[in-house]
């Protein structure tokens, strides 16, 4: 498993389902130590891919963790990005919480598509096993909600 961490110069970790926990030894993260809720993580497993947010720099990295690599993803419509996950055809999906809004991005960085949600202030978000539902929550103090979209394929 892949999990974030905070307050650590490693944001992203490997733990086994024994609890044993590991460094991506080819990957250098960003020289900052994230505070809780300011990075979130996920994996794509098929293209040795991690993805981390970096809520404050609107940005979303892409870290090709064989050939240590990286990728800085920019734009406009990730404003405060928050969680990710791996979306279908191994894409990534990423909540853009400022935008009330998702992101879907190849683990090259090329942005699919932008999808508003009905949901103020993403946070977390979710794919089921054969990407056609997507579970997305926010943070709203108040206002919490839990939303499921249908995916259809395109």
């Amino acid at each position: 498993m892949v999990v974030s961490s905070y307050d650590n110069p490693r944001p992203a970790r490997m733990i086994t389902l024994y609890g044993v926990e590991s460094d991506f030894d080819h990957v250098k993260f960003p020289k900052k130590t994230y505070g809780i809720g300011k990075s979130k993580c996920t994996y794509v497993q098929s293209n040795n891919t991690l993805v981390l947010t970096d809520r404050h720099a609107h940005t979303v990295y892409m870290y090709d963790t064989v050939k240590g690599t990286s990728e800085a993803v920019i734009d406009g419509n990730i404003q405060k990005p928050r969680g990710a996950c791996v979306g279908p055809g191994d894409s990534v999906m990423v909540c853009s919480n400022k935008k009330n809004s998702i992101v879907h991005m190849t683990v090259n960085g090329e942005i699919l598509g932008t999808y508003p949600v009905d949901i103020k202030n993403p946070n977390s978000l979710s794919m089921n096993k054969d990407g056609t539902k997507l579970a997305v929550s926010n943070s709203g103090s108040g206002m919490n909600k839990l939303q499921l979209y249908k995916i259809s394929p395109t």
